[in-house]
């Protein structure tokens, strides 16, 4: 009988230890579940970071294009102006050299 004993024990405990496997797997089974769906959705999220990155970028190189664009144009009128204003003291220093000759005639015919 206490035989009978024994191995009604041990049946319990195998009984037991096949209940706790099926847990064990169930649950790694649900953790491997939840993991693969939040590594999806993370990947998800990246892809939609990546495609706002890029489109970021795409425009600031569009601005940046725009500005330098710009800074030509104005280097160009600057360039422009700069040549204005040469022609402007080139003119300006032929009237003085001419007012102080017509001058300096006029003295000498006084």
């Amino acid at each position: 009988m206490e035989v009978w004993i024994f191995v009604l024990v041990f049946l319990v405990a195998a009984l037991g230890l096949l209940a706790m496997m099926g847990y064990v797997k169930n649950e790694t089974e649900r953790l491997e579940l939840k993991h693969f769906l939040e590594t999806a959705e993370f990947k998800r999220e990246m892809v939609e970071v990546q495609v706002q990155h890029a489109a970021k970028i795409e425009h600031d190189r569009e601005t940046i294009e725009a500005l330098n664009l710009r800074i030509s144009e104005l280097n160009i009128q600057l360039d422009e102006e700069a040549t204005n204003a040469r022609k402007l003291q080139s003119s300006l220093d032929k009237l003085r050299a001419d007012l102080v000759e017509n001058q300096s005639t006029k003295l000498m015919a006084s």
